[in-house]
Protein backbone atom coordinates (compact mmCIF):
# COMPACT_ATOMS: atom_id res chain seq x y z
CA UNK A 1 0.00 0.00 0.00
CA UNK A 2 2.88 2.45 0.81
CA UNK A 3 4.47 1.55 -3.16
CA UNK A 4 0.78 3.05 -4.17
CA UNK A 5 0.79 5.99 -1.83
CA UNK A 6 4.19 7.13 -2.77
CA UNK A 7 3.81 7.28 -6.56
CA UNK A 8 0.30 8.83 -6.59
CA UNK A 9 2.13 11.52 -4.36
CA UNK A 10 4.87 11.64 -6.81
CA UNK A 11 2.17 11.87 -9.82
CA UNK A 12 0.16 14.61 -8.03
CA UNK A 13 3.47 16.65 -6.99
CA UNK A 14 4.20 16.59 -10.81
CA UNK A 15 0.95 17.56 -12.17
CA UNK A 16 0.71 20.00 -9.52
CA UNK A 17 3.63 21.36 -11.01
CA UNK A 18 3.13 21.80 -14.36
CA UNK A 19 -0.55 23.13 -13.89
CA UNK A 20 0.87 25.73 -11.55
CA UNK A 21 3.22 26.54 -14.37
CA UNK A 22 0.33 26.92 -17.28
CA UNK A 23 -1.45 29.10 -14.89
CA UNK A 24 1.65 31.37 -13.74
CA UNK A 25 2.89 31.34 -17.19
CA UNK A 26 0.02 32.96 -18.11
CA UNK A 27 -0.13 30.15 -21.15
CA UNK A 28 -3.23 30.48 -21.91
CA UNK A 29 -3.99 26.88 -21.57
CA UNK A 30 -5.83 26.87 -18.18
CA UNK A 31 -9.55 28.27 -18.85
CA UNK A 32 -10.66 28.02 -15.67
CA UNK A 33 -10.38 26.74 -11.66
CA UNK A 34 -12.22 23.58 -12.60
CA UNK A 35 -10.28 23.02 -15.72
CA UNK A 36 -7.02 23.36 -13.66
CA UNK A 37 -8.39 20.41 -10.81
CA UNK A 38 -9.50 18.26 -13.47
CA UNK A 39 -6.08 18.66 -15.31
CA UNK A 40 -4.55 18.04 -11.78
CA UNK A 41 -6.96 14.84 -11.35
CA UNK A 42 -6.10 12.93 -14.65
CA UNK A 43 -2.22 13.53 -14.74
CA UNK A 44 -2.31 12.29 -11.14
CA UNK A 45 -4.51 9.25 -12.17
CA UNK A 46 -2.99 7.98 -15.43
CA UNK A 47 1.04 8.46 -14.39
CA UNK A 48 0.40 7.44 -10.80
CA UNK A 49 -1.45 3.94 -11.70
CA UNK A 50 1.42 3.88 -14.55
CA UNK A 51 4.56 4.48 -12.26
CA UNK A 52 2.64 1.63 -9.90
CA UNK A 53 2.34 -1.19 -12.27
CA UNK A 54 6.04 -0.32 -13.20
CA UNK A 55 7.33 -0.61 -9.78
CA UNK A 56 5.46 -3.61 -9.61
CA UNK A 57 6.38 -4.93 -12.80
CA UNK A 58 9.80 -4.09 -11.80
CA UNK A 59 9.93 -6.13 -8.65
CA UNK A 60 9.02 -8.86 -10.37
CA UNK A 61 10.68 -8.82 -13.50
CA UNK A 62 14.61 -7.23 -12.08
CA UNK A 63 17.44 -9.73 -12.23
CA UNK A 64 19.03 -11.28 -9.53
CA UNK A 65 22.41 -10.35 -10.78
CA UNK A 66 24.05 -8.06 -13.90
CA UNK A 67 26.86 -9.14 -15.89
CA UNK A 68 28.03 -6.76 -18.36
CA UNK A 69 31.13 -6.68 -20.06
CA UNK A 70 31.51 -2.86 -20.57
CA UNK A 71 33.26 -2.17 -17.11
CA UNK A 72 31.81 0.53 -14.76
CA UNK A 73 29.81 2.95 -17.23
CA UNK A 74 27.43 -0.53 -18.22
CA UNK A 75 26.41 -1.72 -15.09
CA UNK A 76 26.04 2.04 -14.12
CA UNK A 77 23.40 1.91 -16.49
CA UNK A 78 21.99 -0.62 -16.01
CA UNK A 79 21.44 -0.49 -12.15
CA UNK A 80 19.99 3.04 -13.30
CA UNK A 81 17.51 1.21 -15.33
CA UNK A 82 16.02 -0.87 -12.88
CA UNK A 83 16.09 1.72 -10.13
CA UNK A 84 14.05 4.22 -12.19
CA UNK A 85 13.01 2.89 -15.95
CA UNK A 86 10.15 0.72 -15.26
CA UNK A 87 8.38 3.39 -13.41
CA UNK A 88 8.84 6.20 -15.94
CA UNK A 89 8.13 3.70 -18.85
CA UNK A 90 4.93 2.82 -16.81
CA UNK A 91 4.23 6.89 -15.99
CA UNK A 92 4.36 7.59 -19.50
CA UNK A 93 2.54 5.43 -20.64
CA UNK A 94 -0.22 6.64 -17.62
CA UNK A 95 -0.08 10.04 -19.40
CA UNK A 96 -0.58 8.42 -22.97
CA UNK A 97 -4.05 6.95 -21.67
CA UNK A 98 -5.32 10.08 -20.17
CA UNK A 99 -3.85 12.42 -22.57
CA UNK A 100 -7.40 12.85 -24.11
CA UNK A 101 -9.27 14.26 -21.13
CA UNK A 102 -6.09 16.36 -20.36
CA UNK A 103 -6.48 18.49 -23.86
Amino acid sequence: MALVIKYFIIAFTLALTVVLINVFGKSGEIRSLWHGVEMVFWATLGPGAGMTLGAVLRLWLMPDAIITQGGMSDMMKARLFWLIGPQCIGGFVGLMVVHRQLM
